[in-house]
């Protein structure tokens, strides 16, 4: 579990740092990736999807370091995340016909490092047990009304149908 908490938590302060630099300086971080923000509006979806998505991802994940049951659940967004990000970059660069610069490579290893420390966090946690384990069966006591056992009740037979009921 300490190792788990750990890879969630080194996530936390990157994504947490990345989202805030996007988000308070959105024209430098999009001048590092080779973006220019032209319109005000370009400026705020930086912020949003790059800034504020991120941010809020680190809280999710810092938010479930803090219970036990939340940590796998976490796991598994960071590396459905991670590798969505990892696959999507190579895709992009295979359509695109494009090279890899100095900091795609970064990202694109950091990505895959973060998917397989991630993983093997998942694969090294305890497994939650599949079901509850039963209850002991105990005989419960007869009930207070045993007694009315041989009472039955008598329905009128079909062949006399004006025949009273005797109850």
């Amino acid at each position: 579990m300490l190792f788990a908490r750990i890879v969630l938590l080194l996530q936390v302060v990157v994504m947490g740092g990345v989202g805030l630099a996007y988000w308070l300086r959105p024209y430098e971080m999009a001048n590092l990736n080779g973006m220019l923000l032209m319109e005000a509006v370009s400026a705020s979806n930086t912020r949003v999807y790059y800034g504020g998505l991120q941010l809020g991802l680190a809280l999710f994940l810092l938010w479930s370091t803090w219970r036990p049951e939340r940590v796998r659940s976490a796991l598994v967004l960071l590396i459905m995340m991670q590798a969505a990000l990892v696959l999507a970059r190579i895709g992009a660069l295979w359509l695109d016909g494009g090279t890899l610069r100095n900091l795609d490579i970064g990202a694109l290893s950091y990505k895959l490092l973060s998917a397989l420390l991630a993983l093997l966090a998942l694969y090294r946690l305890k497994p939650e047990p599949a079901v509850a384990p039963p209850l002991p069966v105990t005989t419960a006591p007869k009930a207070f009304d045993d007694d009315f056992e041989h009472l039955h009740r008598q329905e009128p037979s079909l062949e006399h149908p004006d025949e009273k009921r005797h109850d």
